[in-house]
C-alpha cells in the first residue's frame, strides 16, 4: 500500500493553503477508496499516516516550515538538468503542455502508473515490429511467432476483449508485412536514437522507422495504434516537428515527409516538412523548459485530459 500512501501525501501537498488538512484528507480518502479493492481499503485504513499528517498540520511551526519548503525550489535535484537548460523528449513537452501537474507526477515525482490494457497492447505492437526489424526482417510466420512470444511475455489473459485485440494485431501485422514488399520508400533505419541541442536545451528520443524515398529525401515514420488523426489536426504536432529537426541536426539528413503510421487501420497520415527550423517549435520547447525550471506545475484541468489521466484520483483539480 506504499503507492496509495504516496498518492495520498502528494495530493495533500497540492491542497490550497486555506483548506483544512482534515477536509482534504477526507476528500482524498474518498477518492482513493473508490479506486481500491475492499481488502486494500481495509489495509489503508489501518495505516497511521492520517494521524501523522493531521498532527503535523496542527503544529503551527511544522505548517510554517512546510509552506516555506514548498516555496523553495525543493524539486531542483529531480529536474532533468543539463547545463542551463533541460533534457526533454517530445513526450515530455506534450505532457507538460497537456497539464503541468501531470508532468510533475509522472516525470519529476515519478509516481508509478499502471498501464491500461490498450497501452499495454500498443507497447506489444511496437515491440513486435522492433524485434522483427532487428533481425533484418523475415517471413510472415516468423512475425506471427514474435507476436505469440510477446503476447505471453506481456501477461495478457484470455478475455473476449483481449482475444479481439490479439486478432487485430494478427491482421494488422500480416498486412504490415505485405506492405513491405510494395514499391515505394526503402526502410533504412529502425528505432534510431537522437540527441541534439535546441537553444539552451537538449532534445532526445528515437524514431521508429526511417525510409529513403525513391525521389530523394527521407520519410520519418512513427507507429501508432490509436485512432487516426487527420493531417490538418497535426499541423502543430510537437513530436513530428522535433523528429524533422532531429534528422537535420543529429543525422544531417533532410526529411521530406513526416508520417504517423496507424498500424491497426493500415493508414499513413503524411505531413510535409517546413523549410528551415519552424520558429514555433523552438518557442514551444523554450516555454515548456522555462515552466519546468520555474517549477510551475499548476494543473490545467479539462475533460479531455482528466478523463484519461492516471493521476485523476489524486489531483485536486480533476474534472469530474
Amino acid at each position: 500500500m506504499r503507492f496509495a500512501e504516496l498518492v495520498k501525501l502528494a495530493s495533500l501537498l497540492q491542497r490550497r493553503d486555506d483548506e483544512p488538512a482534515a477536509d482534504s484528507l477526507a476528500d482524498i480518502n474518498a477518492r482513493l477508496g473508490a479506486a481500491l479493492t475492499p481488502l486494500q481499503r481495509e489495509v489503508l485504513s489501518s495505516s497511521p499516516l492520517d494521524e501523522l499528517l493531521l498532527g503535523a498540520a496542527n503544529d503551527t511551526r511544522a505548517r510554517a516550515a512546510a509552506k516555506a519548503a514548498r516555496e523553495e525550489p525543493t524539486l531542483e535535484a529531480f529536474l532533468p538538468r543539463r547545463g542551463d537548460g533541460l533534457v526533454l523528449s517530445a513526450s515530455d513537452v506534450e505532457s507538460y503542455l497537456s497539464c503541468p501537474l501531470r508532468y510533475k507526477f509522472a516525470r519529476v515525482l515519478r509516481i508509478p502508473r499502471e498501464p491500461t490494457l490498450n497501452q499495454r497492447f500498443g507497447i506489444l505492437v511496437h515491440q513486435v515490429l522492433e524485434r522483427f526489424h532487428a533481425t533484418a526482417g523475415g517471413s510472415a510466420p516468423e512475425m506471427m511467432d514474435l507476436l505469440a512470444a510477446a503476447w505471453r511475455r506481456g501477461g495478457f489473459a484470455d478475455s473476449d476483449e483481449e482475444r479481439q485485440l490479439r486478432e487485430k494485431a494478427r491482421v494488422a501485422l500480416s498486412r504490415y508485412h505485405e506492405r513491405l514488399r510494395e514499391p515505394g520508400g526503402e526502410p533504412r533505419w529502425f528505432e534510431r536514437s537522437f540527441n541534439f541541442p535546441l537553444g539552451r536545451n537538449h532534445i532526445r528520443g528515437r524514431v521508429d522507422r526511417i525510409d529513403e524515398l525513391a525521389g530523394g529525401g527521407y520519410e520519418l515514420i512513427d507507429y501508432k495504434t490509436g485512432v487516426p488523426r487527420r493531417a490538418e489536426q497535426l499541423r502543430d504536432d510537437v513530436q513530428l516537428a522535433l523528429y524533422a529537426l532531429a534528422a537535420r541536426e543529429a543525422w544531417q539528413i533532410e526529411a521530406t515527409e513526416r508520417t504517423y503510421y496507424y498500424v491497426l487501420d493500415d493508414e499513413r497520415v503524411r505531413l510535409g516538412v517546413e523549410d528551415g527550423t519552424p520558429r514555433w517549435i523552438e518557442e514551444t520547447v523554450e516555454e515548456v523548459a522555462g515552466g519546468i525550471l520555474a517549477q510551475a506545475f499548476e494543473p490545467t484541468p479539462s475533460f479531455a485530459v482528466c478523463s484519461m489521466c492516471e493521476y485523476r484520483i489524486a489531483c485536486p483539480a480533476a474534472e469530474k
